[in-house]
């Protein structure tokens, strides 16, 4: 079983081919998101509805009102910490959804003739 098995429209696919398509994906998925959000790249500027005042503006209140350097360095690092176990999560998505196609392509079908294989508690196969 494995995905040229499943789909064979798909055999002729180049790997090169798949993974250009996907970079190509990735990068306009994030200039569109950053054009979108007005070409801001911080969280400071990121869906804020334009300011009447100086300084002022939807969901500024707490950003400007802050003046504890220590906090708003706090804010900063966390935020940080964000972006960084977001980046882990996927990195741990795409690790077992690796591993999980790998176990998938050696696993055989119900109505699959037996092959040979080494019994799991170390003991002879059928």
């Amino acid at each position: 079983m494995s995905y040229e098995s499943d789909l064979p429209e798909t055999s002729s696919y180049s790997p090169t081919a798949v993974a250009i398509s996907a970079v190509g994906g990735i990068a306009l998925a994030l200039v569109s998101v950053w054009w979108a959000a007005g070409t801001a790249v911080f969280y400071e500027g990121l869906f804020r509805i334009s300011p009447t005042v100086d300084g002022g503006g939807v969901g500024t209140d707490w950003v400007v009102g802050n003046t504890v350097p220590w906090l708003d360095f706090l804010i900063a690092f966390i935020h940080a910490a964000d972006v960084l176990m977001g980046l882990f999560i996927l990195l741990m998505v795409f690790v077992h959804w690796g591993a999980f196609r790998r176990l998938a392509a050696q696993m055989q079908d119900p109505e699959e003739e037996r092959r040979e294989a080494v019994a799991t508690d170390g003991g002879e196969t059928e």
